[in-house]
């Protein structure tokens, strides 16, 4: 079997499937394309920095590569695609081979299907639904969202299987007792609007009067940055808030094994958020906008996370509360997050259950049962959410 793997940048988000699908099928079966150059800051950040493999073509940035993508992208038995490669997608179905398209949500809220009045969006759409209408066309929504967008405008009759990011994972998972003292609150991410970051810092000076030796700690920079420092202070919270600028991934997960939670505090612009899937398996108890795709896909509140409406204060500050007075409790949460991660949402995991898939539709034969996680039945998260 030979597969192909496109996305629009390389990126630590992508390359944990990649490396275990390379690693199963064997590296001469196996190609991960990049079509575009990441920008300068995630360049800055080491995205563009990975250890060359044999798989990797950076179809962007020299013509052998470009030449070997095209060969591939016609010839391989499967191709997983990223990015909305309509045309080639349309030229693969005319010859009945196996593609899967993967995706965020489209509709993203504020605008959310109010971009069908936009000709380019309703022209894509159309040409979309066309190709849902192949039995050799699969949808990979990541998340919940993304498959409630999807499932309201093409029939896809059992072709439309969960999906997400499968960030790395160590052998051997961190602990979870924190033996720091005080109480350790992390974020990260760029600082905008949309992020909802003062949300986070509202809530955190909620309960500092019960916990005044909290921490909490912001990654990274962007256009609110001023605006959550000149917040910090007026909320009488600067002593106790950190602002870091932004560093490389291995750094942010250093930093969740140092901290007791993660807080992701997006509304429905959050498509995945793959901090979620890294927070967890650092053993950070996360709470989570249930607006972010990867918080309504992956957590059950109170089991292996906590969820909160985007924008609500009270309802994030009595979370951050609770957690920091009962620490078995938080504990426990977090242990359950790493079991997640390990038994349901690894590149691993994911990696043996693509290639089973793929192995059964090429073979005729019924595709694999899978009650939860990767590659489930994607109308089953509909239902449940």
């Amino acid at each position: 079997m030979r597969i192909l793997q496109v996305t629009n940048i390389i990126s630590h988000h992508q390359l944990p499937l990649a490396h275990q699908i390379a690693k199963i099928v064997g590296t001469e079966n196996f190609r991960f394309a990049a079509t575009q150059r990441p920008n300068a800051e995630r360049a800055r950040l080491g995205w563009n920095d990975y250890r060359a493999e044999p798989w990797i073509l950076r179809a962007s940035e020299n013509d052998e590569d470009l030449k070997s993508f095209e060969q591939w992208w016609d010839e391989a038995d499967v191709v997983i695609c990223g990015e909305r490669l309509f045309d080639r997608m349309r030229d693969r179905l005319r010859q009945n081979k196996l593609t899967f398209h993967m995706s965020e949500r489209w509709w993203k809220p504020p605008i959310s299907k109010a971009r069908l009045l936009h000709p380019r969006f309703a022209l894509m759409t159309a040409r979309f639904r066309c190709m849902a209408s192949s039995m050799h066309f699969h949808f990979l929504p990541m998340g919940v969202y993304a498959a409630l967008d999807m499932y309201r405008i093409a029939a896809f009759a059992g072709r439309m299987w969960q999906w997400g990011y499968f960030t790395t994972v160590p052998q051997t998972m961190p602990g979870c007792d924190r033996k720091n003292q005080g109480y350790q609150v992390l974020w990260a991410g760029r600082m905008l609007r949309w992020k909802r970051v003062d949300t986070l810092i509202k809530a955190f000076s909620l309960f500092l009067g019960q916990c005044p030796d909290a921490i909490l700690t912001l990654v990274g920079d962007g256009p609110e940055r001023v605006y959550l420092e000149k917040l910090a202070k007026k909320m009488l919270a600067a002593r106790n808030i950190r602002f870091l600028p932004p560093v490389p991934a291995t750094e942010v997960r250093r930093l969740m094994r140092q901290s007791h939670v993660y807080v992701l505090s997006s509304n429905g612009n959050e498509g995945w958020g793959a901090v979620v899937n890294e927070a967890m398996t650092e053993g950070c108890c996360v709470v989570a906008s249930v607006a972010a795709g990867a918080a309504k896909t992956m957590i059950r509140h109170n089991e292996n996370g906590l969820l909160f409406s985007p924008g609500n204060v009270e309802e994030l500050g009595k979370h951050l509360i609770h957690l920091g007075e009962d620490p078995v409790v938080r504990i426990e949460i977090a242990r359950a997050g790493q079991r997640t991660i390990a038994h349901s949402w690894s590149p691993s995991v994911a990696a043996d259950r693509f290639l089973l898939l793929c192995d059964a539709l090429l073979g005729g034969r019924p595709a694999p049962v899978v009650s939860d996680g990767p590659l489930a039945p994607a109308w089953k998260g509909i239902l449940s959410g």
